[in-house]
């Protein structure tokens, strides 16, 4: 073999190598660039993982804190329903004896011969009232029992508070009535004899 083929040999092979350490080179660094971009991507995806995962407990701390918020208020809004209920209780009491005395007092005047059909038709209407309260009351006071124990306590509030507007109502309206019954015993034109009787005296 020649000289100059030999070098050429080597020439060659130096050109191989060096074109296959390029490459190799080449091939390297589209690795590492690889690698690169994947670890960005994996870096990325965790970031958003840890801003999900982060917005999630926010929202769970504003949910508890709200949850907290309406627990309080739920306390404070059961215990005015706790005291309304004790304040019925007590006007209903008190329109109870009130009704009995007025009905005492119109069997006394029915008695002395007056005329009280009128007093007595509203003095049962007071009566209803009276029992159409103390029916709400009776509601509302289990709906209140039930509230602590409500998978919705919001709602049992609610359900509470309408009995009790039912309550107030029936309260006002009977003591309106009451009220009436009063009147009419005082007023001359409330309280009249019977017909019997008044034709009597008349002719006398």
């Amino acid at each position: 073999m020649t000289k100059k083929v030999i070098c050429f040999l080597v020439f060659g092979g130096l050109v191989i190598a060096s074109g296959a350490q390029a490459i190799n080179h080449a091939s390297a660094q589209e690795d590492k660039k690889m690698n690169l971009r994947e670890r960005a991507a994996e870096l990325k995806e965790k970031a958003q993982e840890k801003r999900v995962e982060l917005k999630e407990r926010v929202q769970e701390k504003r949910q508890e804190a709200k949850n907290k918020l309406e627990a309080k208020k739920a306390e404070r809004v059961a215990a005015f329903a706790g005291r309304m209920v004790q304040k019925f209780e007590a006007a209903i009491k008190r329109l109870d004896n009130l009704a009995i005395r007025i009905g005492g007092r119109l069997d006394k005047l029915s008695q002395d011969g007056k005329d009280v059909a009128a007093s007595i038709a509203v003095l049962n209407t007071a009566k209803a009232k009276i029992e159409l309260a103390r029916g709400a009351l009776g509601d509302a006071k289990t709906a209140l029992e039930a509230v602590a124990s409500s998978e919705t306590p919001k709602s049992a509030l609610e359900s509470a508070k309408e009995k009790l507007d039912v309550v107030k109502v029936a309260v006002k309206d009977a003591h309106t009535a009451l009220v009436d019954v009063i009147n009419s015993i005082k007023g001359s034109s409330g309280v009249k004899e019977k017909s019997g009787s008044s034709d009597n005296n008349q002719q006398k």
